[in-house]
């Protein structure tokens, strides 16, 4: 899907964000039904992780138009201007690159958030939805911090030779943040920990909707 379709409309110069979605959503699906199959299950999962996707698009356009961060700073992208590839954004190729990157660890927390639901409805039929829709938040608030993190040592773990080169040559913090590479990696961090901040009770309200239909 990332080969064959993703890149190929990128540098035809689709619109980044609106591909972006489309490739992410198609890849949830099939992911998720892959676990599950296509039932509720899926329905739930798919329909949490793709609001909580949403909500992390919205918030990478508006904190990089905020931040002022041109898609310059990803690697390579040079390298691809020089190749004749002008015409190409940049920057939305960048806000498309936040919720991509983030839509795996999104994807996961939903999974996890509706398991956890569907195990406690088959143990207790009698719940009522609110009851099962508080059990899918207790569980997405214990399995947030986790994946946060999870995110915070996959974007920080490769650049480590960077920040020795900070320490090394002494640089202050206060430089080190106003650098646009260093902002854009904050950035990464931050709005995808936002987008699974807002999944779990995406995920909790789709569960209780979906696996307890008749309650």
């Amino acid at each position: 899907m990332i080969w064959k379709v993703l890149v190929p409309l990128y540098l035809k110069g689709w619109n980044p964000i609106w591909v972006g979605l489309g490739i992410t959503l198609a890849l949830t699906v099939l992911i998720v039904s892959l676990v599950y199959g296509f039932d509720r299950r899926c329905a739930a999962a798919v329909s949490g992780s793709f609001l909580g996707i949403l909500v992390t698009c919205m918030m990478g356009v508006v904190f990089t138009n905020l931040f002022q961060i041109h898609g310059a700073v990803m690697s390579y992208s040079e390298s691809l201007l020089y190749a004749g590839y002008q015409h190409l954004n940049l920057t939305q190729i960048f806000m498309a690159s936040i919720f991509i990157g983030a839509s795996g660890a999104v994807m996961d927390l939903s999974v996890d958030i509706t398991s956890a639901v569907y195990e406690v409805v088959q143990k207790q039929p009698a719940l009522s939805r609110k009851e099962a829709i508080q059990s899918g938040l207790n569980v997405g608030r214990a399995a947030m911090g986790t994946m946060t993190t999870t995110l915070l040592l996959a974007y920080s773990g490769g650049y480590v030779a960077l920040l020795m080169v900070f320490m090394a040559q002494g640089t202050p913090l206060t430089n080190v943040f106003n650098y646009k590479y260093v902002a854009a990696e904050l950035l990464h961090t931050v709005i995808g920990s936002f987008g699974l901040v807002t999944v779990a009770p995406f995920t909790a309200l789709c569960s209780g909707m979906f696996l307890l239909s008749g309650a």
